[in-house]
């Protein structure tokens, strides 16, 4: 193929407009690398109702879309908005996407999210249909889009518009499946047929995650090692052998960073730039930091930050049992977030114990998250399991040490700083557990009562290169597979 492909990125978040985890981070910074390489890519979302997406300029394209849901055809608006290079379309009903959250709200997801997401799936390919876009490749990304495969080769399989569209699914994450009742499948319109072990049926249920496995040509995650890790029991969520069926056509290519946004030096958020040739004006980022979040520490104090989903599987469980522990030491701890109820309010009651050492902001405020990444001395990321990571690599940009656990994307990036060579460029733990935690913060704070040692570690993290520029030039390869084994080859 010699033209550059026409590429559909389809995905339920974006950064900043609408944002759960790592996914809108993603979907906001690839497609415009792809599009600097000369890629034509459009970016497809459900139009939530919130002040990002309200005030983001925008115009309506189609009125009155109708979408088979069920025996139904639900009305449909379509709005594009311009990202510089690319554009960006949201899908639009309000009972659907006329919500507080994305997926629901910290005691549990909604209840119709299996409708929601059948909405937007088919909404898209009813839009491309009736826009008569021209399109080679459609991206799609976790469970929420998972079922565009299955209606390319179902319900759309005679259109010649779409004859030739190759589908990439990548998995961000296995945990999250979107697993839903039998009686689901009524909404797609697909025959019962398909609602067997080996297509949409797992273990009893309509899985969407697995539907999107199956069905696409081609499948990609965010790092080798995660990669690896899904295709076990151990770590597989229940797909490890579905992963291995498919192990010719999956791909892994680790996320990157928009080294754009995450730049020190000219970062508008923190309160002082500085680089890896001037890192005294950091020092200013910290007092300002422990001055945002009311914190009564001095600048010598370490501090520790985190930007996080409040969830176990983010390590709150393990880092919940040595908070009191931690506070014995002279810290200072900030986390930025939010999540599951149960960890919010556990951590309110720390903060209520510790008010002049802990500080919480239950927000994903982008301006904070900068402040939170310049300003902490440590970045504390202890993953149950971690697919990619992004926190890791911005603390890198930022001179912040990270202390991680040796999973997934972590585990590839953060090289364990030894006191023999005095190389590496950050902590690492492998056991989870609360004592293993305890004792690499240990390590690290040991550390950082040697000045020199630390600025080594500060030095070798802002030495590291995770820019999104060779991770994109990946994906537009894959893209070329993508299409090469969509023709047989």
């Amino acid at each position: 193929m010699n033209h550059k492909p026409r590429v559909i990125y389809v995905t339920p978040e974006f950064s900043p407009l609408a944002k759960s985890g790592e996914l809108a981070d993603v979907a906001a910074s690839l497609p415009k690398y792809l599009s600097s390489l000369g890629i034509k890519i459009s970016i497809f979302m459900p139009k939530y109702r919130n002040p990002e997406i309200e005030s983001f300029p925008k115009e309506l394209v189609m009125r009155d879309l109708l979408v088979p849901v069920g025996g139904e055809k639900v009305k449909a608006s379509v709005y594009k908005g311009e990202l510089g290079k690319h554009d960006i379309y949201f899908i639009d009903n309000p009972k659907y996407f006329w919500r507080d959250y994305i997926y629901g709200t910290g005691k549990g997801e909604y209840l119709d999210n299996d409708e929601r997401f059948i909405f937007f799936n088919r909404g898209v390919l009813e839009f491309l249909l009736k826009a008569k876009m021209q399109v080679d490749i459609i991206h799609c990304n976790n469970w929420p889009t998972a079922l565009i495969p299955v209606f390319l080769r179902t319900h759309y399989s005679k259109k010649r518009q779409f004859k030739n569209i190759a589908t990439v699914f990548t998995l961000h994450n296995v945990a999250y499946q979107g697993e839903f009742p039998p009686e689901t499948l009524a909404l797609t319109g697909l025959n019962w047929n398909y609602f067997n072990p080996k297509q949409l049926a797992f273990n009893g249920r309509f899985n969407f995650l697995k539907a999107g496995v199956i069905f696409s040509d081609v499948l990609n995650t965010v790092s080798s090692a995660y990669k690896r890790e899904i295709q076990t029991e151990k770590h597989g969520f229940g797909l490890h052998k579905i992963l291995n069926n498919r192990r010719d056509v999956f791909f892994s290519i680790r996320n990157g960073l928009d080294y754009e946004m995450w730049n020190p030096e000219t970062d508008p958020y923190i309160v002082a730039n500085y680089s890896l040739s001037d890192l005294k004006p950091k020092k200013k980022c910290k007092l300002d930091l422990i001055k945002e979040f009311g914190l009564s520490l001095s600048a010598k104090t370490p501090l520790i930050g985190m930007v996080s989903y409040m969830s176990s599987q983010k390590g709150f469980d393990i880092l919940l049992e040595i908070v009191d522990k931690l506070m014995e030491m002279d810290v200072g701890l900030v986390i930025l977030g939010k999540g599951h109820e149960e960890y919010e309010n556990k951590f309110l009651n720390m903060q209520k114990k510790y008010p002049k050492k802990i500080a919480l902001e239950f927000e994903m405020n982008p301006g904070l998250a900068h402040k939170v990444v310049a300003g902490a001395d440590i970045f504390l990321i202890p993953s149950l399991y971690e697919p990619c990571g992004l926190n890791q690599l911005c603390s890198f940009r930022y001179g912040t040490v990270p202390v991680v656990r040796a999973t997934g994307g972590l585990g590839e990036t953060v090289k364990p700083f030894s006191l023999k060579t005095l190389r590496g460029n950050g902590f690492v733990f492998k056991e989870y557990s609360p004592k293993a935690l305890l004792t690499v913060i240990k390590k690290a704070l040991s550390c950082y009562k040697k000045p020199d040692h630390w600025q080594k570690i500060m030095e070798a993290g802002l030495r590291e290169n995770f820019s999104w520029d060779t991770a994109a030039r990946k994906y537009a390869r894959l893209y070329q597979n993508a299409l090469e084994i969509k023709r047989g080859g």
